[in-house]
């Protein structure tokens, strides 16, 4: 399984809807977590076979905008 993270414009629960809306339309995703404590309103996702670009688009079409971090 793999582990994807993003940061986001999200201020507040209210969007977890919409985020909801969004990763159901996205092939292989198993889990997400939104971390509202962070600065960076990190989303992370977990999966198999996660195209980064396809979540990206589909948050976006919900208004959400976000951007992938990278890890070491």
């Amino acid at each position: 399984m793999e582990k994807l993270i993003f940061e986001t414009d999200v201020q507040c629960s209210s969007l977890f809807e919409k985020i909801h809306v969004a990763v159901k339309k996205v092939k292989g995703i198993y889990t997400w977590s939104l971390d509202l404590d962070s600065a960076y309103r990190l989303l992370t996702v977990e999966g198999k076979a996660l195209d980064f670009r396809e979540i990206i688009n589909q948050l976006s079409i919900q208004g959400v905008d976000a951007n992938r971090l990278y890890e070491e």
